[in-house]
């Protein structure tokens, strides 16, 4: 009884033997040979793991720079704000020695001509008023002389402090576009180790699983995967023959989107890149199907009202070394972990607008991804990997499509 359980459950995951087009063959690999590379993602996993540790720690310290520069420039923007004043001081008091010089001068150019001077002079009505006018003259022209040179000493400060102001605000400048940087790279850097991580630990954690539950059926380290499966051919239930073919993901309808580029509006441009192929029909909760036997390796439920997509299932195709994802379903009839068949009902076909912000009818949208994925990073076009899709608005009337 516990044979034939496990024989149901898991003889999508021991489909080496199916067809592969050309270009995607590959050699059939012992379950010895699986459990190795699952082993090698994992130390793969965790030298990632101590990548991103070293790289946090980097950061970390580079965060204190980064505490030690904001303080630096607080200080400088500071400074900035005391040049700003000064400047704005000797402005005032070079406007207003300014002031004083056009009255000066214009008494100096009264005094300055021979005439009116000696007539300044002259004009003195007794000795002790000549003595004082005299000495009045000279006072007056050492005054201007000093206003002058106060004058050409305000300009100078004023030009020391405007190249300082200078000086100051490149090197604002400079720490701001090397804080800028630091923090970029630093960023990218941890973002590009965890993506790693994740497919690293995903695949790891999908490979052993598999692993254990073949061994469990009294495969030995030896096998490939299609000997494994003749162990458990005879328990296969009846329904569609697993021959390594591929199907569509409904039994009928047509192409509505091919992969590439599209347009969308109508208006002769082609501005959107279609990832996927949309196979669509009329009934609204229709079945969907994989394309290809497989293990459900992780389900996206909507966290909310009209979320993008719906309801998402991810098949790897271990046999096959593809994953197929399907978007848009009202529902969903299988589990995480789950050994699938291309009679095996994935969900139900949805596609409203009213439960899905990104569809506009009826339809399932299908992914391919070249290896395990859990995630929509690296779509494939679907016909390099899935046989006799149709041409966009051609109908097919089985799982078989247009053969």
């Amino acid at each position: 009884m516990k044979i034939k359980l496990f024989s149901i459950l898991l003889i999508g995951v021991v489909l080496f033997s199916m067809s592969l087009p050309t270009s995607y063959a590959a050699a059939e690999k012992t379950l010895g040979q699986l459990k190795a590379e699952a082993e090698a993602n994992r130390k793969a996993y965790n030298a990632a793991k101590a990548e991103k540790e070293l790289t946090e720690a980097e950061r970390n310290q580079a965060q204190e720079q980064k505490k030690q520069v904001e303080s630096e420039i607080s200080s400088i923007e500071n400074q900035l704000e005391s040049i700003s004043n000064q400047i704005e001081q000797i402005q005032k008091d070079i406007d207003k020695k300014d002031e004083q010089m056009k009255e000066i001068m214009s008494f100096v150019q009264v005094t300055n001509g021979d005439s009116n001077y000696l007539e300044y002079i002259f004009g003195a009505t007794d000795f002790t008023d000549f003595i004082y006018r005299i000495s009045v003259a000279e006072q007056l022209g050492d005054y201007n002389e000093k206003l002058i040179e106060e004058y050409n000493n305000d300009v100078k400060e004023l030009d020391n402090k405007k190249s300082e102001l200078s000086t100051k605000q490149q090197e604002l400048n400079t720490k701001q576009q090397q804080l800028a940087v630091l923090e970029a790279r630093l960023n990218k850097e941890i973002e590009n180790i965890t993506e790693g991580m994740l497919d690293k630990d995903e695949e790891y954690k999908v490979t052993i699983s598999m692993i254990n539950n073949l061994k469990s059926l009294g495969c030995d380290d030896d096998e490939t995967l299609t000997q494994c499966q003749r162990k458990l051919d005879n328990s296969r239930p009846g329904g569609i023959v697993v021959t390594g073919n591929t199907y569509m993901p409904i039994a009928r309808g047509r192409v509505s989107s091919a992969y590439g580029y599209r347009d969308l509006d109508g208006n002769g441009s082609l501005e959107d890149f279609h990832t996927g192929v949309d196979f669509s029909n009329s009934n609204y909760g229709d079945p969907v199907y994989p394309v290809a036997s497989g293990t459900v390796v992780a389900i996206r439920y909507p966290s909310g009202n009209r979320q993008c997509g719906n309801h998402i299932v991810y098949v790897y195709h271990n046999g096959l070394g593809y994953t197929t994802s399907y978007w848009h379903m009202t529902s969903v009839n299988v589990k995480k972990n789950q050994v699938v068949y291309p009679d095996t009902k994935l969900g139900s076909m949805g596609g409203l607008n009213r439960e899905d912000e990104c569809a506009f009818g009826v339809h399932v949208h299908l992914n391919v991804f070249n290896g395990l994925h859990t995630t929509n990073s690296g779509r494939q076009n679907p016909n390099n990997y899935i046989k006799n899709i149709p041409s966009k608005g051609v109908y097919f009337t089985s799982y078989y499509g247009n053969r």
